[in-house]
């Protein structure tokens, strides 16, 4: 477990802005605007379409500006960058950049002129959006575009409209008459940047009541109380089910919290979409001015679209050990979007494997299965992890908001604290438990998550493992003195305890006597870097380690065999019963299934 906090930047997040008022609640605070520059070697890569006309309305024309990589002969995914300026100002120039960036990255991209309000109402300007996708489709012959990934991203309003796209497919009235009728508006992801995503929210309530407002009433005709149907058409909150694709957000970390899309985030999540937000150090609404943040967005958005468009949303498994997974064998992303994952567990239920795992900063525990699908057990989880089988039915389950080790049953009931003190204090932040054959409980019990929470109080001196017996309920301290004890696993033949300590690089052994005591401890391995997580042995017996950069394979001497690289930090894993080969690894961000050979 790595405790939340600080910038979020994932295969699931957004991405950059514009010099335009905030839509927020409150007025955003200012930072300094730099001044940003495209590398000249990059532009000279690009071949630029200026000035294409993709719909019309009579005489009057809407034009977008292409930009592909020169000389690149396979089809490429194709992203949309739609402006911001409150939906009443701006220009496709403003978006330039982002667009040449992103083409330098081996994309198709068009920056698009719609038609902001003073001219037309909602929703003229979903409807051009949804009319430049159809275009994009059109003449994906002609300018060398993958028909199947198509992307979009914008700023403030651009944002909104952005988000909107990737929620409204097959929305009659959002669809319009720009031309291609026959192609679908669908896309394949979308990014908001500092955008508004639920317009029946409370704050937008209140700014469309004043009839000085120049953004909602002037984009929707009125204000939310008077012409509530048109804000639920415009939000794209309203529109969201379980088939949208991934939708992320970024926003400015001075910028009014309202940009984060919390609410929205939530019901994605809940959905199993993709998604996730990256705030961007001291930058204000408008960033797209400022270079290091231009950059940072940059490189996580061509993290983002890589996943979704070129890999089209399941990237590659990269693996130099032989023989461990299936040929050409890909991640699958179940949900994604969290805070953090973690504790995936395989139970046979009526005879199927079901996987559990907890998205537990964000108080979610799922369950899937390959014929039901993803379902959310409980939406009101205590940070619950490690969903080991009780053998009544049940589940041994780790609290950490209550700071406990307990049971649950069937149902996802807390039925019995099994531990919540030892010698009389509250123990730390239990993190990771398994069970041994002779039906003992073992976990960590990390301090995570003080600093941040500076109402809950540590009253245990040090750090340890703890052994407990369900029956007696004693609880001892089976080893001590570690930094952040973390991930957790016994040998298959139980002859050794392995713990990773987050706080140093050192993955630790024991070997295991009789009575339940320990022998003396073994640095087992010790790797570059700090935050080692997850511990688990395949069906191979090589012991898998997630480490920064990815999951290291040993064999049972300690010797590195390789590395597994996965879609963002990993924190842990588990094996699916035989007959079935999936492996889930739980990241930060996401939970991901891949088949092993």
């Amino acid at each position: 477990m790595i405790p939340p906090g600080g910038l979020r930047l994932s295969l699931a997040t957004a991405f950059i802005a514009l010099a335009i008022p905030s839509l927020s609640a409150q007025p955003a605070k200012k930072a300094p605007v730099q001044r940003t520059a495209i590398p000249a070697a990059l532009l000279a890569g690009l071949e630029s379409h200026p000035n294409l006309t993709y719909a019309r309305y009579g005489t009057r024309e809407l034009q977008l500006d292409l930009y592909r990589p020169k000389e690149h002969a396979q089809p490429l995914p194709a992203i949309v960058c739609i402006h911001g300026g409150g939906w009443f100002k701006g220009e496709r120039s403003s978006m330039t950049q982002l667009a040449q960036a992103l083409a330098a990255r081996g994309f198709v991209t068009v920056s698009i002129s719609y038609r902001l309000s003073g001219e037309a109402k909602f929703p003229a300007a979903i409807q051009d959006s949804k009319t430049a996708v159809r275009w994009l489709r059109a003449n994906a012959a002609t300018y060398g575009i993958d028909p199947a990934s198509i992307g979009v991203t914008g700023l403030s309003a651009g944002g909104h409209l952005a988000a909107l796209l990737t929620t409204s497919g097959g929305v009659n009235p959002l669809e319009g008459d720009g031309g291609n009728a026959s192609q679908s508006s669908a896309v394949q992801a979308g990014l908001g940047m500092g955008a508004q995503s639920d317009l029946e929210a409370p704050h937008i309530r209140e700014l469309s009541s004043k009839p000085t407002d120049p953004h909602y009433r002037t984009f929707l005709g009125a204000g939310l109380t008077e012409i509530p149907q048109t804000y639920a058409l415009a939000s794209p909150r309203h529109h969201l089910d379980r088939n949208d694709p991934p939708l992320a957000f970024m926003a400015g970390e001075l910028d009014d919290p309202s940009t984060h899309a919390d609410a929205m985030r939530r019901d994605l999540m809940k959905l199993g979409i993709g998604g996730g937000l990256t705030l961007i150090p001291q930058a204000p609404h408008a960033f797209l001015g400022q270079q290091r943040a231009f950059d940072l967005a940059a490189n996580v958005c061509d993290a983002f679209f890589t996943t979704h468009l070129k890999h089209h949303g399941r990237p590659p498994v990269l693996c130099d050990v032989p023989g461990v997974f299936a040929s050409n064998a890909r991640w699958q992303q179940l949900s994604g979007g969290h805070v953090g994952s973690e504790g995936p567990q395989w139970i046979v239920n009526q005879g199927e494997p079901t996987l559990h795992y907890a998205a537990h900063h964000d108080h979610l525990v799922y369950r899937w299965t390959e014929r039901g699908g993803l379902n959310v057990w409980r939406d009101d989880s205590p940070e619950a992890t490690s969903f080991r089988p009780d053998g009544r039915g049940g589940f041994y389950v780790v609290e950490q908001t209550n700071r406990r080790l307990t049971r649950w049953d069937a149902n996802g009931r807390m039925t019995e604290v099994l531990a919540d003190k030892f010698e009389g204090k509250k123990l730390n932040r239990p993190n990771d438990v398994i069970v041994k054959s002779d039906g003992t409980l073992w976990f960590t019990d990390p301090d995570f998550l003080f600093i941040q929470r500076p109402q809950d109080v540590k009253e245990l001196a040090g750090q340890s493992v703890y052994r407990l017996d369900p029956a007696t309920k004693v609880l001892t301290a089976a080893a001590r003195d570690f930094d952040k004890p973390n991930g957790i696993a016994f040998s298959p033949d139980e002859a050794w305890l392995y713990v990773t300590d987050s706080g140093t690089p050192n993955l630790y052994r024991w070997p295991v006597l009789a009575g339940g005591k320990l022998g003396p401890r073994e640095v087992f391995a010790t790797f570059a870097e700090k935050g080692l997580d997850g511990l688990a042995f395949d069906s191979a017996g090589r012991l898998w380690c997630a480490t920064k950069d990815g999951i290291r394979v040993l064999d049972q001497t300690g010797k590195v065999l390789g590395l597994i690289k996965t879609p963002g930090k990993p924190t842990a894993f588990a094996f699916a019963p035989a007959p079935s080969k999936w492996v889930c690894v739980t990241t930060r961000e996401a939970c991901w299934i891949a088949q092993l050979r």
